[in-house]
C-alpha cells in the first residue's frame, strides 16, 4: 500500500474541505439572490387598479451535462455545457381564478417567456436583477392575460365539472434542503468507450446507420415561494443510447435500440456488458431484414416481455388519459366551440371502479432508492413545486382506480397536489407530473416463465394456430426508423388519432410470432399492435415476479395552460434530458384479448441503389 506523509495528507483533504465549502457557499448565494428579490416584489409589485400577485415562485435549475455521440467509431458530437436556468411563475387574482389555463384566439401565447437563462456567475446583483426583470415581465403579462381570461368567461359557459374547481391549490410550507451533489465524469475515457462501442456496428454493413450516444445530466434545483418554501435538491441521470436503422428488402424502414439508464456514470454496466448488447442489437435487426411481414390482422392472446411491460404500463397509465390529473384551459373564440373535442378523459371517472384484476395494486413510492440491487433513478423526496409526497400513494388499489397524480392545478377528480409535479433534467428540462417511482404488485400469479405456455394454452383454447409475443416497444424519446441521420421533431396535437382500440399502442421494435404447436418463434415485421379495450384489462394475467426498469417522460409542453394536452415530443436519437422515472413491474403480462394487424405507413422509401461501403 503507497504511503502517504501526514503534511500532503493534511493538505489534501483541506483543499477538498475548502472547496465544498467554496461550493456550498457560492450556491447559497443563488438561494439567498432568490430570497431577497422575492420578498422585494412581494411587498412592492402591482399596478393601479390591476390585480396584486397573490402568488410568486422563482425556480433555478443549474444544470452540468455532458453528452458525447459516435458513429462508426468516430465522434459526431460532443458538448460539455454549464446553464442555469431562471423560472419565473406570478399569478395574479386570487386561489379561485388566476390568469392561467386559458388560450387567446390568437393564439398569441409565448413559449414559457418567464423561463430565461440566468448568469453563470455567482454575481448576487446580476443574479436579483435577471429575477427582477423576469418577474415584472411575467406580472405584466398575468395581468392582461387574466383580463382577457374574465372577458371570455363573460361569453361562455363554463363545463359543469369544472364550476367548483380552482385555478390554484394551497399547500403546506416546508423546508427542504438536501447536500448539493458533484459528480466528477472522465471525459477523455468516456470518449474513447463511445468510440470503441459505436465501431462494433460497423461490423454489420446491412445497418444503414447506427449511433450511439452516452449522456450525463446533474441538476441542483432551488426553489423559493411567496408562501414561505425553500427547497434545494440534486438530480443526476445518465445514459447510455444505441440505435440502428436499416431497411427490408421490400423497403420498410427497421430499427432497433439498447437503452441504459442509472444515476451515475460508475453505475452503467461494464464494457463487455455493453459490447454484448450491442451485438445482440445489431444481430436481431439484421435478421429482421428477412422477416416475414405482416399479412393478416390477428386477435387473441398476446404476451409482453422484457422492455415491453413497463413501456406498456407507461403508454397505458402514465399519460392524460391514465392516472394524470389534467384539465382543459379555457380558449377564446372560436377555439372554445372546439376545445371540448379536443380533451382527454383520464381514470379519473374510473375511481373507486376495478380497471384491472383483483390481483393488481399500482402504487407512486418516490422515497424507494433501490429494487433488488437496481439503484432507481426516479427517487425524490420534494417536486417541482415544493411539495412533499407521501411515502405511498395508492394509484390502483386491487384493481380498483383509487386515485390520480397530481400537481397543484385542481382538477375535477384532484383537488390539492399530491406532490408529484417532478423535476425534468438535461437539454428538455420540462417538468411534469409523474410518479418517480412507479411500484407495479401481484398478490398471486404465475412465473415468468410458465407465461408462454399460458400463452399457447390460450392461443389454442381458441382454435389459433399462432399467439404473437412482444419483447421491445420504442418510448416516444428514442427515435423513429429512419435511414437518414435529419433531425426530426413530431408534434402531436392533443392525440388525435381514431380512438378506443383502434389507437396504436406504440412502435413494436421485436415482436414474434409464436406457433401454436410447438412454441417455435419467427421475427416479424410491419405489425402493429393496438391498444387494448377496457374489458381485455380487467382480465389480463401478471407474472408474481417483478423487475425494475428506469426509464424517461417528457414534461408537460411549455405552452401555458396546456399541460399534458399537447405532447411537443423530441425525436432526436440520444438527446438527454426528461423527467427520470423507475418502474417496478412484472416480469411478463398476458393480455388475452388484443388486435395486431398489418402496419399502415403513409410512405415506404426506396433501399439504397449501391450497397454499403462497409461490405467487405
Amino acid at each position: 500500500m503507497q504511503k502517504i506523509s501526514i503534511p500532503i495528507l493534511i493538505l489534501i483533504l483541506g483543499f477538498h474541505v475548502m472547496f465544498d465549502c467554496t461550493a456550498q457557499q457560492q450556491e447559497s448565494i443563488v438561494l439567498q439572490a432568490m430570497k431577497d428579490e422575492l420578498q422585494r416584489n412581494i411587498d412592492r409589485l402591482s399596478l393601479e387598479d390591476m390585480s396584486t400577485p397573490f402568488f410568486i415562485s422563482y425556480q433555478v435549475k443549474d444544470t452540468r451535462s455532458i453528452s458525447i455521440q459516435s458513429t462508426a467509431g468516430a465522434i459526431t458530437h460532443f458538448d460539455s455545457s454549464h446553464s442555469r436556468r431562471q423560472n419565473v411563475r406570478v399569478l395574479v387574482g386570487d386561489y379561485t381564478q388566476t390568469q392561467e389555463h386559458f388560450v387567446g384566439s390568437d393564439l398569441a401565447f409565448s413559449m414559457d417567456a418567464s423561463s430565461q437563462l440566468l448568469s453563470l456567475e455567482d454575481d448576487y446583483d446580476a443574479i436579483r436583477r435577471e429575477l427582477w426583470l423576469s418577474t415584472d415581465r411575467a406580472y405584466k403579462k398575468a395581468t392582461e392575460t387574466l383580463e382577457k381570461k374574465r372577458a371570455a368567461l363573460r361569453q361562455q359557459q363554463m363545463p359543469e365539472e369544472y364550476k367548483d374547481v380552482a385555478d390554484f391549490s394551497a399547500a403546506e410550507t416546508i423546508e427542504h434542503i438536501e447536500p448539493v451533489k458533484h459528480v466528477t465524469c472522465d471525459i477523455p475515457a468516456w470518449k474513447k468507450r463511445v468510440r470503441e462501442l459505436s465501431a462494433i456496428l460497423k461490423e454489420y454493413p446491412q445497418l444503414y446507420t447506427s449511433t450511439l450516444t452516452f449522456s450525463f445530466d446533474q441538476s441542483t434545483v432551488y426553489f423559493v415561494n411567496s408562501e414561505g418554501t425553500v427547497t434545494v435538491t440534486p438530480r443526476m441521470s445518465t445514459r447510455i443510447l444505441a440505435t440502428a436503422a436499416t431497411q427490408a428488402e421490400d423497403g420498410e424502414p427497421l430499427m432497433d435500440f439498447i437503452l441504459y439508464e442509472v444515476l451515475t456514470p460508475a453505475d452503467l454496466p461494464d464494457m463487455e456488458q455493453l459490447a454484448a448488447s450491442i451485438h445482440h442489437m445489431a444481430k436481431t435487426l439484421t435478421e429482421k431484414r428477412s422477416a416475414v411481414p405482416m399479412d393478416e390482422s390477428y386477435t387473441g392472446p398476446v404476451l409482453f416481455e422484457d422492455q415491453a411491460v413497463p413501456e406498456l404500463f407507461t403508454r397505458l397509465y402514465l399519460g392524460s388519459e391514465g392516472l394524470i390529473a389534467s384539465r382543459m384551459p379555457i380558449m377564446e373564440g372560436p377555439l372554445a366551440m372546439i376545445g371540448a373535442q379536443l380533451g382527454k378523459r383520464n381514470l379519473g371517472d374510473k375511481i373507486g371502479k376495478r380497471i384491472l384484476p383483483n390481483e393488481i395494486s399500482i402504487a407512486s413510492t418516490p422515497f424507494v432508492h433501490e429494487f433488488q440491487g437496481t439503484e432507481l433513478t426516479g427517487t425524490f423526496s420534494v417536486d417541482a413545486e415544493g411539495v412533499q409526497p407521501a411515502e405511498k400513494l395508492l394509484l390502483i388499489d386491487k384493481g380498483n382506480a383509487a386515485a390520480l397524480l397530481s400537481d397543484r392545478v385542481p382538477t375535477p377528480h384532484s383537488q390539492a397536489s399530491t406532490g408529484h409535479r417532478c423535476l425534468g433534467l438535461g437539454s428538455f428540462d420540462g417538468d411534469g407530473i409523474c410518479p418517480g417511482v412507479l411500484d407495479i404488485t401481484v398478490s398471486d400469479g404465475p412465473n415468468a416463465y410458465e407465461m408462454k405456455q399460458q400463452l399457447l394454452d390460450l392461443a389454442a383454447e381458441e382454435g389459433l394456430e399462432f399467439a404473437y409475443i412482444v419483447r421491445r416497444i420504442r418510448p416516444d424519446a428514442v427515435t423513429g426508423p429512419s435511414v437518414s441521420d435529419d433531425l426530426s421533431t413530431t408534434i402531436s396535437m392533443f392525440g388525435m388519432s381514431a380512438g378506443g382500440g383502434a389507437t396504436p399502442l406504440g412502435d413494436p421494435v421485436r415482436i414474434y410470432r409464436v406457433n401454436v404447436a410447438d412454441g417455435t418463434e419467427t421475427p416479424v415485421r410491419s405489425a402493429e399492435v393496438l391498444k387494448p379495450g377496457a374489458s381485455a384489462l380487467r382480465k389480463l394475467t401478471a407474472s408474481i415476479d417483478r423487475e425494475a426498469w428506469n426509464c424517461t417522460m417528457e414534461g408537460d409542453s411549455p405552452i401555458p395552460g396546456f399541460g399534458a394536452f399537447i405532447s411537443i415530443g423530441r425525436s432526436v436519437s440520444g438527446a438527454s434530458g426528461g423527467i427520470p422515472v423507475s418502474i417496478i413491474a412484472p416480469k411478463a403480462i398476458i393480455i388475452s384479448d388484443m388486435e395486431v394487424r398489418k402496419e399502415k405507413r403513409a410512405i415506404t422509401p426506396k433501399p439504397p441503389i449501391v450497397e454499403s461501403p462497409l461490405y467487405k
